[in-house]
C-alpha cells in the first residue's frame, strides 16, 4: 500500500513540471504562429490593396485614351497641312476630360495646341517613338513640366489613315489629378505606395499629400535611406527585371518596413505597396497581451490547483482551514474571465460569478444576458453595453468600460469588464474573450483622491505635490530592500507642437503621452504630471525580484517610453515629430528619499537632452 501511494505522488509531482513546460513551448510556439499569422494576413492584404490601385489606374487611363479616341475622329480628314483648318478641329478640344492641355503632332514631331499655338518638338520623346512604332495608345515613362512647371502626364492616341500613323492626339494629365486618385489611407494611415517605370524611375508616389516625388531612381533613393538593405533593394531590382512579382523587409534608417511589389498590366509599369513592419508587432503585441492576460489568470488557476495539490499529499490537519481560506480569498477578490462563442450564442465563466450573476452558475446565453442582466446596469452607464456590442459585431475589436452594477445586494457597485474580439482565419468574428472585475473600491479611492485635489485636470493622472506626497510616504513605508525607480519624463519638441499646430492640438499630445504612460506602467506605479510637457512616474516593485530582473524591468519600461511616445501630429499645412527624453533614479542606489531620487533622475534627464533627445539614461551613484 505504502509502495502504491508512493507512486501515485512520485507521478503527481511529475505531472507538475511537466505542465510547466508544455506551458512555455505553448506560449513560443503561440508567439511564433501568431506572427506567422499577421505578416501573412498583412501581405495579402497588400495584394489586395494593389490589385484595388491596378484598377483604379487602368479604369482612369481607359477613360482618358476614349476621350482622345474620341477627338482624334475629328482629325479623319483634316488636312494636317492646312494650318486654318488645323487650328478650327483643335480649339474644339479645349477642356475634354481631365486634361489641362490637348494638342496634335504631326510625323516631324511638330505640336499645335488648341489656341494654335505651336509647341516644342517632340520627336525625342519615347512615347512619339513608340506611338509610331507600335500605332497603339501610349503613356510617357516619366513626369514632365508644362509650360507652367507644373508636374504632368502625357498620352497620346495615334491619327491613322490608311493603316498608317498620320499624327497623334497629345494629352496632358496634370499629376495632381493622378495622385487624386490614390489618396485612400489604409492600415490606420500607415500604408503608401510607389508607381515605378520597368528601369525605377518613380512615377507617383502618395506617400505625403502636400509633397510630390517623382523622376527619381528608386533604387539609389531606398539604398541612401536604408540602415542595411541593399541586398534586399538590389533583390527587388531584379525581381522587377525580369517581371517578378514578391516582396522584401527593408531596414531603414527611421524604421523598418516592408516592401511588396507587381507589376501594374500597363506600361511595363510596377506598384510597389510600403507598410512599416512595427504595424505587425503592434498587431502582434495588441493580440499577445490580451491572450497573456488570458494565460496570467490560468496560470493563477493552475497555481492554485499545484497548492491542493501539495496539500493533499501532505495529509495534515491543515488542509480544510487552508482550503476555507481559498474559498474566502477567491470570493473576496470578486474576479471572473468569460468567454463569449459567437457561433455557438454561448457565455461560459471562470471564476466568482456570485458578484455578477447572484449564482455559481458557469454558463449563460445571451439573450439571457441581455433580459436578465444588462438591466442591472445604472441607467447613467448604458453607454458601455452600446460600446460592448461594437466590440462584439467588430467594429472595435478592444473594449475596456467601467461602470455601475446593481448587485443581488441591492447595491451598486463599480466593475470593470475589458474584452477582446478573436477572428477566423477569414477574419470573421469567432470568440469575445475578456474578463470582469469589482473595482468599487479602487473607484471609491480614486473618487477620493479627486476630491482631495490631487488629480491633473487635463490627463487625470496626479498632479505635482499628490506625487511627491505619496512617493515620499511610500519611500519612508517601504522594505528595505524592496527596489523602485522615479523616471522623469518632458516630450520633446512640445513647444513647437503648441506654436505650430495650436494649443488644442498641444492639449491632444498631452492626453495621447498621458493614456500611453497609463498603459506601459501597472496600476500600482505613481503616475503623475508635473505641468507643461513634464511627466514623472514611481515604478513600484513589492516582491524581491533581484537586482537583475529589476534592471530588465527598469530598461524595458524606458525603452517603451521611447517607441510608444514617439508621435507625429499634424494638420492641413504642418506636422510635428513629438518624442521623449527620460531620465531614471533608482532606489536605493542613487538615493532613499523623494528629492534625492527626483535631483538625479532630472540630472540624468538634463543628459539626454544634450545628447540630443530622443532616449534615456540611467543615474550613476555620482548623482547621489
Amino acid at each position: 500500500m505504502k509502495i502504491t501511494r508512493r507512486l501515485k505522488n512520485t507521478f503527481i509531482l511529475a505531472l507538475v513540471p511537466l505542465l510547466v513546460i508544455t506551458t512555455i513551448f505553448s506560449i513560443i510556439f503561440f508567439h511564433r504562429k501568431v506572427s506567422q499569422i499577421l505578416r501573412s494576413t498583412v501581405l495579402t492584404s497588400l495584394t489586395e490593396v494593389q490589385e484595388l490601385y491596378k484598377i483604379t489606374l487602368k479604369e482612369q487611363f481607359d477613360d482618358q485614351f476614349s476621350m482622345l479616341e474620341a477627338q482624334a475622329r475629328y482629325f479623319e480628314d483634316t488636312n494636317l497641312d492646312d494650318e486654318e483648318e488645323l487650328k478650327r478641329i483643335i480649339s474644339s478640344t479645349k477642356g475634354i476630360g481631365a486634361f489641362k492641355k490637348v494638342a496634335v503632332a504631326n510625323e516631324r514631331g511638330v505640336c499645335t495646341n488648341y489656341t494654335g499655338e505651336s509647341l516644342s518638338n517632340i520627336t525625342t520623346k519615347s512615347y512619339f517613338k513608340n506611338t509610331f512604332l507600335t500605332m497603339q495608345p501610349q503613356v510617357s515613362d516619366k513626369i514632365e513640366l508644362d509650360d507652367n512647371l507644373q508636374p504632368s502626364l502625357t498620352l497620346t492616341y495615334p491619327l491613322k489613315m490608311n493603316n498608317k500613323i498620320k499624327a497623334m492626339i497629345i494629352g496632358t494629365l496634370p499629376y495632381k489629378a493622378l495622385q487624386n486618385q490614390f489618396s485612400l489611407s489604409l492600415f490606420s494611415g500607415q500604408n503608401y505606395f510607389y508607381i515605378i517605370s520597368h528601369d525605377g524611375n518613380i512615377i507617383l508616389s502618395n506617400r505625403e499629400k502636400n509633397k510630390s516625388l517623382y523622376n527619381i531612381d528608386i533604387y539609389e533613393y531606398l539604398m541612401k535611406n536604408s540602415k542595411d538593405s541593399d541586398a534586399e533593394i538590389m533583390e527587388m531590382h531584379k525581381d522587377i527585371i525580369r517581371g517578378n512579382s514578391g516582396f522584401i523587409d527593408f531596414k531603414g534608417l527611421d524604421t523598418d518596413k516592408i516592401f511588396a511589389y507587381s507589376p501594374l498590366g500597363m506600361n511595363e509599369w510596377y506598384i510597389i505597396s510600403v507598410i512599416p513592419s512595427s504595424y505587425i508587432n503592434d498587431q502582434k503585441v495588441a493580440f499577445s497581451n490580451m491572450v497573456l492576460k488570458l494565460l496570467l489568470e490560468i496560470a493563477l488557476s493552475i497555481g492554485i490547483l499545484i497548492f491542493l495539490m501539495g496539500s493533499l499529499l501532505r495529509r495534515n490537519s491543515s488542509v480544510e482551514k487552508d482550503n476555507e481560506r481559498l474559498t474566502i480569498a477567491t470570493h473576496q477578490n470578486q474576479a471572473l474571465i468569460f468567454e463569449y462563442d459567437i457561433q455557438k450564442k454561448l457565455i461560459e465563466f471562470s471564476g466568482d460569478t456570485g458578484f455578477i450573476l447572484g449564482t455559481d452558475k458557469k454558463t449563460l446565453s445571451p439573450e439571457l444576458a441581455k433580459t436578465e442582466y444588462f438591466k442591472r446596469v445604472h441607467e447613467d452607464d448604458n453607454s458601455v453595453l452600446e460600446l460592448l456590442q461594437d466590440s462584439i459585431s467588430g467594429k472595435n475589436s478592444d473594449f475596456l468600460g467601467e461602470f455601475r452594477y446593481l448587485n443581488f445586494n441591492n447595491e451598486y457597485i463599480w466593475v470593470r469588464m475589458t474584452g477582446s474580439l478573436i477572428y477566423k482565419e477569414d477574419l470573421s468574428p469567432a470568440k469575445f474573450i475578456g474578463s470582469i472585475n469589482n473595482v468599487n473600491a479602487q473607484m471609491v479611492h480614486e473618487q477620493e483622491l479627486k476630491s482631495i485635489a490631487e488629480i491633473d485636470s487635463l490627463t487625470t493622472l496626479l498632479n505635482k505635490s499628490a506625487m511627491q506626497k505619496h512617493t515620499s510616504e511610500y519611500l519612508t513605508e517601504k522594505k528595505e530592500d524592496a527596489l523602485c525607480a522615479l523616471f522623469m519624463l518632458d516630450l520633446d519638441n512640445f513647444k513647437m507642437v503648441n506654436d505650430t499646430l495650436g494649443h488644442m492640438a498641444g492639449d491632444m499630445a498631452i492626453k495621447d503621452a498621458a493614456k500611453k504612460l497609463s498603459l506601459i506602467f501597472s496600476e500600482k506605479d505613481y503616475i503623475s504630471r508635473f505641468g507643461g510637457d513634464e511627466f514623472c512616474i514611481l515604478l513600484r516593485v513589492n516582491e524581491n525580484i533581484g537586482e537583475e530582473t529589476f534592471m530588465r524591468l527598469v530598461n524595458e519600461k524606458a525603452q517603451n517610453l521611447c517607441l510608444f511616445l514617439q508621435e507625429k501630429y499634424f494638420d492641413e499645412k504642418n506636422s510635428v515629430d513629438v518624442s521623449a527624453s527620460v531620465g531614471i533614479a533608482l532606489c536605493p542606489k542613487n538615493g532613499k528619499t523623494y528629492d534625492e531620487l527626483f535631483t538625479c533622475a532630472d540630472e540624468a534627464l538634463y543628459r539626454v537632452k544634450q545628447k540630443g533627445k530622443n532616449g534615456y539614461q540611467i543615474g550613476d551613484e555620482g548623482c547621489k
